[in-house]
């Protein structure tokens, strides 16, 4: 570490109102880099959707939302603006250069595009509510002839073995775009497992529901390597590389990590959100996702 980034202070900011939901933990930064880029206003196409980003009827931004930001903030950069959209759009944003930066980009990146080594992971995984016939569901293939939702793009995130899965096995296979519409499927009985991001279930069920959320499992056996983010130019990228791979080396990020879990009163698990990808993925070319 170097003096420029000893002082980093972790801070949760509180609530300003009475809602379950409240802020993540925010990193405060004392010493930022001398040579601040105040001028360099940057567009950063963002997902829409609580609690990893930010959402039209929740309070607070989310987790993905405030590292970014503060990630820019401690390499200088003053100005970074949220726009809040759909993968789609957010992919549409990018690559008509709307956004400087893409967070959560789900598509093969842009020729143009500068890669970074990080990709963003949600908690993914086949969640189901408890019974005799879910606890032996161990494999993609104990899904077969199952009702299973799950959302727009998912038959080509996970891979080829799902993909075939959801194209051939399935016979009440479908995709909906709101992951709370799949929340509300799955306690009504309308599907009988859910493939998405755990911890949105857990927090639409434990905030605005009576269901406890202690109801479902989950199962882990997507192969499931994250989504993209991407920048325009790749000197922003390398500065964002290097700022989130001292807060990783310094533990900032965990610690950060499990104040947004409490703050959002998820519970506290093993996850790495940022995961680190080969050192080629930073080049201006597309690479083929796992």
């Amino acid at each position: 570490m170097t003096n420029m980034y000893s002082s980093k202070v972790l801070q949760l900011i509180k609530p300003f109102n009475t809602s379950k939901t409240l802020l993540i933990a925010a990193l405060l930064v004392l010493c930022l880099p001398t040579q601040l880029r105040a001028n360099d206003k940057l567009i950063i196409a963002s997902g829409n959707f609580a609690p990893y980003f930010m959402q039209d009827n929740v309070t607070g931004n989310g987790y993905f939302d405030q590292l970014v930001v503060q990630v820019l903030r401690i390499q200088g950069y003053q100005n970074p603006q949220l726009v809040p959209l759909n993968n789609d759009a957010i992919q549409r944003y990018f690559n008509n250069k709307v956004a400087d930066i893409a967070i959560n980009y789900t598509a093969q990146p842009a020729a143009h595009a500068f890669t970074s080594r990080y990709r963003v992971r949600f908690m993914n995984r086949v969640t189901m509510l408890r019974s005799a016939w879910t606890e032996k569901v161990t494999t993609l293939n104990d899904l077969k002839n199952l009702r299973v939702g799950s959302f727009i793009g998912a038959s080509d995130i996970f891979g080829a073995e799902y993909k075939n899965m959801a194209t051939q096995v399935f016979t009440h296979y479908s995709e909906v775009g709101n992951q709370q519409a799949l929340n509300k499927q799955l306690l009504t009985n309308k599907i009988d497992a859910r493939i998405g991001d755990y911890l949105m279930l857990y927090w639409h069920t434990s905030t605005n529901t009576q269901l406890d959320p202690t109801s479902f499992i989950y199962r882990d056996i997507l192969n499931y390597q994250g989504s993209y983010i991407v920048f325009q130019d790749k000197s922003v990228r390398d500065n964002f590389d290097e700022g989130l791979t001292r807060l990783v080396a310094s533990g900032e990020l965990m610690i950060a990590t499990e104040r947004w879990l409490k703050a959002y009163n998820l519970p506290i698990i093993k996850q790495q959100f940022f995961v680190t990808q080969p050192e080629k993925t930073q080049q201006n070319n597309a690479i083929e996702a796992n």
